[in-house]
């Protein structure tokens, strides 16, 4: 078996990696997403990403990425929200410039593969996976198989003084911003609430907790629709894992929850997990 090549693209970085075949990662690369809005330049960043592995493509297997949206079967994206763009023919582009095949799936499918093949749940049978960044992704596995039901978590309506939201929408790391503002909270990211909680602010940890509560709220979701045995968390918001993970724990005591074996490299280990078995036939 040949290596892969690795992407994982996200709202506010892409990264890129080539993986062997027992996911040792090696010339990691990542840069900002600054392509809102602009289809042809976010194809050119992904690109050039490609390109500055300088690899040999004789010697490679397949190019496989994880975008945060729903792809259909030809590998057409519906849409990336966290880019702002739609309808976007990835594989497409790049099996025209490269001589491999091309692989693309959601970036929380990916991420769950990797957890459950060779991370924390690799000894359970069934395993939710949660990214807490730009947006909010999730996935479940049983049998290191991906088993996802239903929408993309992030567009789950949630419920908040009498109205509806996305999940995402006030639970992401924007979401954070945008649920501080509506409390009358006046931030300009979500790291600014963890640096104000961190000082005892007494409006950052009104707003904390009601943002614990609604994500508790979807996990009771989660544990009545997949019934997990475990949760892998990874994310940008997650960095912050010494003082969610406690409280989470806290306010779900019945839920098993640890940080992601692979941290915020699950997703590229995922993508080539899921590369790996496109090449075997799977």
């Amino acid at each position: 078996m040949k290596d892969v090549i690795s992407l994982d693209i996200g709202g506010t970085n892409l990264r890129v990696a080539l993986v062997s075949p027992d996911y040792k990662l090696s010339k990691v690369s990542k840069v900002g997403n600054d392509c809102f809005n602009d289809k042809e330049k976010f194809y050119s960043r992904v690109i050039s990403l490609i390109d500055s592995l300088g690899v040999d493509f004789n010697e490679i297997e397949n190019i496989s990425i994880g975008v945060p949206g729903r792809v259909r079967r030809n590998g057409m994206i519906d849409a990336l929200p966290n880019v702002g763009i739609t309808d976007v023919d990835l594989v497409g582009v790049l099996e025209k410039r490269y001589p491999v095949p091309v692989n693309i799936a959601n970036d929380a499918e990916m991420g769950v593969l990797a957890e459950a093949v060779c991370g924390n749940g690799k000894e359970y049978d069934g395993v939710y996976f949660i990214t807490i960044s730009t947006g909010v992704g999730g996935a479940f596995a049983y049998h290191g198989k991906v088993k996802n039901y239903g929408r993309e978590i992030g567009h789950m309506p949630i419920s908040l003084n009498g109205e509806f939201y996305p999940l995402e929408s006030i639970c992401s790391g924007r979401g954070l911003v945008r649920l501080s503002h509506i409390f009358g909270l006046s931030i300009e990211r979500a790291s600014d609430l963890f640096t104000l909680l961190k000082g005892n602010n007494k409006q950052a940890r009104e707003v904390y907790n009601i943002w614990l509560n609604l994500f508790s709220e979807f996990l009771s979701y989660t544990k009545k629709i997949y019934n997990p045995d475990i949760y892998c968390f990874t994310g940008g918001v997650f960095k912050n894992k010494d003082l969610i993970l406690p409280k989470l724990k806290e306010l779900n005591p019945d839920l098993n929850m640890v940080e992601c074996y692979f941290s915020e490299d699950a997703g590229l280990v995922g993508s080539a997990a899921y590369g790996f078995s496109k090449a075997e036939g799977h």
